[in-house]
């Protein structure tokens, strides 16, 4: 079958004009593809333009459709329009959007990359989190929600990375592999993580090591968007390190002159010899101590000795109080010096009462302290015996004392009363006075024991 000449030139004229359109779609960045259009806004495009590649994982997927500027004040923008060619790709929640050049020279392109498998780990103390547990982190203020966990399993801690073994109290560790699903949150490589209960739920609630507060992400794009960094900037923030580590050695120079660096030297050498003289001391503490090892023992054993007499000496005044032949006596003393009191008050006024009643309140407060003293001593019934012999002569001195002023009441004759009045004063006063000498050899008794 043959073609006129005129069929012919309309087949070539319909080819060239598809030809031409698929070209100037192609120029354009248009891709025949009903595939949906994705927008992202970048602040900076470093150079991208429409028919740039778009890459996932260095494959190429799409290609930029559309690159338009919006200026609006502080606001402003680019907003940058893209397709994915490739049916079986899809784009997963919180991908990082960024452009990067192949090459030093080579051509700008749009890199997808999806979210990455952070890894956590925790003591291995509890039950293991299943996969799909929420994972949690604070954000300025407020815990929110972020991710969730991919994996997880069972490790030794000697295989956990250095930095991360003093968290794990336990020989295992659970690692937890999780994702990040909140549009630009970006993280520390290393995090901190705990299991927490929030309205009965159990999940992963993870914070850096530092525990630096992190803002939350201001950003309406599904997509974590990454900013490019242009060479100038780059070049600019080297200068500013450079700048700053200039002055830096400036100031080290200024601090570090030649007098204080030989000062610095003279120190470490004062240092050494104080190093050297120290560890000489103490060779000599240590031959001290080695060769006085024998008297220090003998020292120790004296004073096990002493600490044994006094707990001998302590049970005795425990053991002293209850014996049932001297608390009648003590208590023969009190009722003598109670009837002694009651006698004095008619005839206190024939002698001088004040020394005869300072004289007889001695005797009874060292008749008191003679007691005292009695109850702390021990049960030696030889020392007992004396004790007990002398607090009865006491006794009776008191009944007689306390007789004689009976009588005295009972007489007219008011000569005689003055006269034993003045003799029952001088006793008084010799009994203040024994019972003084009395209770100063208990108090040195107390002393010595």
């Amino acid at each position: 079958m043959k073609f006129s000449s005129s069929f012919k030139v309309g087949i070539l004229a319909l080819a060239a004009l598809m030809i031409f359109f698929c070209t100037v779609l192609w120029v354009k960045g248009r891709a025949l593809s009903s595939a949906d259009r994705i927008e992202v806004h970048f602040k900076d495009v470093n150079g991208i333009r429409p028919g740039s590649a778009v890459q996932m994982m260095g494959l190429r997927v799409g290609q930029v459709e559309e690159v338009v500027p919006v200026v609006d004040g502080e606001t402003s923008y680019v907003k940058l329009k893209f397709v994915i060619t490739n049916p079986n790709v899809t784009i997963p929640r919180a991908s990082m959007l960024s452009i990067q050049q192949s090459g030093l020279i080579g051509e700008q392109f749009l890199e997808i990359t999806p979210p990455k498998l952070k890894p956590v780990y925790l003591p291995a103390n509890k039950e293991i989190l299943q996969k799909g547990t929420i994972v949690q982190i604070k954000l300025d203020d407020k815990y929110y929600d972020v991710g969730f966990v991919k994996k997880s399993q069972i490790l030794s801690k000697v295989v956990v990375p250095k930095n991360m073994q003093e968290y794990i109290s336990t020989q295992y560790a659970y690692r937890y592999d999780y994702i990040i699903d909140l549009p630009g949150l970006i993280l520390p490589e290393f995090m901190v993580g705990e299991v927490i209960y929030d309205k009965g739920v159990r999940k992963l609630r993870i914070h850096p090591l530092d525990n630096a507060a992190i803002p939350y992400p201001n950003q309406t794009s599904p997509f974590t968007i990454v900013e490019p960094m242009r060479i100038a900037d780059f070049l600019d923030l080297q200068y500013q390190a450079a700048e700053s580590l200039t002055e830096t050695n400036k100031k080290l120079n200024e601090i570090l002159d030649e007098q204080t660096v030989t000062e610095l030297k003279q120190s470490v050498l004062n240092i050494k010899i104080l190093t050297a003289q120290a560890t000489t001391t103490l060779g000599k503490a240590e031959l001290l101590i080695d060769e006085s090892r024998k008297d220090l023992n003998a020292v120790m054993t004296m004073m096990n000795d002493v600490s044994k007499n006094f707990n001998d000496l302590a049970k005795s005044v425990n053991n002293i109080i209850s014996d049932p032949k001297f608390k009648p006596t003590m208590f023969e003393t009190a009722k003598s010096i109670n009837g002694l009191a009651k006698e004095l008050t008619p005839i206190i006024g024939a002698v001088d009462a004040q020394k005869f009643a300072s004289d007889l309140g001695v005797t009874m407060n060292n008749v008191a302290e003679i007691s005292n003293s009695v109850n702390r001593m021990s049960k030696d019934d030889k020392l007992k015996n004396n004790l007990m012999l002398t607090i009865d002569n006491l006794n009776k001195t008191l009944c007689n004392i306390s007789a004689t002023l009976e009588v005295v009441n009972n007489t007219k004759d008011k000569a005689n009363v003055k006269q034993v009045m003045e003799d029952t004063a001088a006793t008084v006063h010799n009994l203040k006075t024994f019972s003084e000498k009395l209770n100063k050899r208990f108090l040195l008794f107390r002393l010595l024991f």
